[in-house]
């Protein structure tokens, strides 16, 4: 007996529970495809507890080009009747025609009749889609992705997701209505991430948020606030705005936030900067990234931050494409010695030893102490 046999019997040694564990890590589609090894597996993967229909992979290139996808699906759910589901994930990026619309919706609202927890949907395509009213309102989601193009067009009727704790969503317009929809229709919700979005609404109101994520997102509002933020201990912020003309009300909004970062455009470190007066003491800081730096006045963010966040640990500083003026004309030296990193990172364009000497010696001047410096 080879290698090969023994491998073949040691799958074959498995109970039931433990292949279907193993063919939910897999596309629907592959699992599907264990059917043809043996009687044991013909239905086996009729018992996973995940849906996993990648439309835009190349494996499933055949399906899409000789339109039997609908038939795939069709089978699938026949196929699997009235079994739980766990997970489900949808990925299309091929185009989306109205007949392949029916296929989608009728994937979408099946799993919801399956009172899934873990939802995942990447609709890669320019055509308006309008998510199934089920969906969002499904007691059972507690972990849900959406990423889309034009995904809310049409205005959803209602949100209620009692479950959800962590939402992800994706490449579309976010507008106020929205926003307050799905804060108040997701009572427990603890992580949010907006990814790639125009954010077209003026605050974020909730008690209950403990995570921000704001990814590669444009600002088109000429004011931005966090509300009743007491509870957020983690904010990740990368966000650029087209003007400078307006109000950002952050630095008076995080009051026990632990780790911070903010990755921002030259118009948002310019109303970050009117800011500053509004910052309030943050005795909870521990890490701190300030991201796209490139003149002095952004020197008095970074003091900002330094006199009124007593107990940060961790530094990362960011420099952009276009450094200038790097002397720092203020006021140096805080008498403390509670850092005990301080990163220090270039745009690989912008990056010299000259710089890199002048940003630590303005850092030695403004710390009395730093315990390590990391140059990247």
């Amino acid at each position: 007996m080879d290698g090969t046999d023994l491998a073949i019997d040691s799958i074959s040694d498995m109970p039931n529970e433990l292949l279907t564990r193993i063919l939910s890590l897999l596309t629907t589609e592959e699992a599907v495809r264990t059917s043809i090894l043996s009687k044991r597996w013909t239905y086996l993967w009729t018992s996973m507890d995940t849906l996993d229909f990648d439309f835009g992979s190349c494996m499933f290139g055949d399906f899409y080009h000789e339109n039997r996808f609908p038939r795939f699906i069709d089978g699938v759910l026949n196929h699997r009747g009235f079994s739980s589901l766990d997970k489900f994930k949808l990925t299309w990026q091929s185009d989306l025609t109205r007949s392949d619309y029916g296929n989608v919706e009728e994937c979408i609202s099946y799993e919801v009749t399956r009172m899934p927890r873990f939802i995942d949907i990447y609709i890669g395509t320019n055509l308006i889609f309008k998510l199934p009213d089920s969906l969002l309102n499904c007691g059972s989601i507690k972990e849900m992705s959406l990423l889309a193009d034009s995904l809310f067009e049409s205005k959803p009727k209602s949100i209620n997701l009692p479950s959800l704790q962590k939402m992800e969503i994706g490449h579309t317009s976010i507008d106020d209505d929205l926003i307050k929809m799905f804060l108040l229709g997701c009572p427990v919700l603890e992580e949010l991430a907006l990814t790639s979005c125009r954010l077209m609404f003026k605050e974020i109101n909730s008690n209950v948020l403990k995570k921000l994520t704001i990814k590669k997102c444009s600002l088109r509002t000429t004011s931005f606030t966090l509300k009743n933020a007491s509870s957020l201990v983690t904010a990740d912020l990368d966000i650029e705005i087209p003007y400078y003309k307006g109000e950002l009300n952050l630095l008076g909004s995080l009051p026990n936030v632990t780790s911070l970062r903010l990755n921002a455009s030259r118009n948002v470190l310019i109303l970050l900067n009117k800011d500053i007066p509004n910052c309030l003491i943050l005795n909870n800081l521990k890490s701190l990234e300030l991201g796209g730096l490139e003149t002095r006045s952004d020197w008095d963010l970074l003091v900002c931050f330094l006199q009124h966040a007593p107990n940060l640990k961790k530094l990362v500083l960011s420099f952009g494409q276009s450094l200038c003026n790097m002397h720092y004309w203020g006021k140096k030296s805080f008498a403390r010695e509670f850092l005990e990193i301080v990163e220090i990172r270039f745009v690989e364009r912008s990056f010299n030893k000259k710089i890199e000497k002048t940003v630590v010696k303005i850092m030695g001047d403004l710390v009395k102490t730093i315990g390590n410096i990391v140059t990247l």
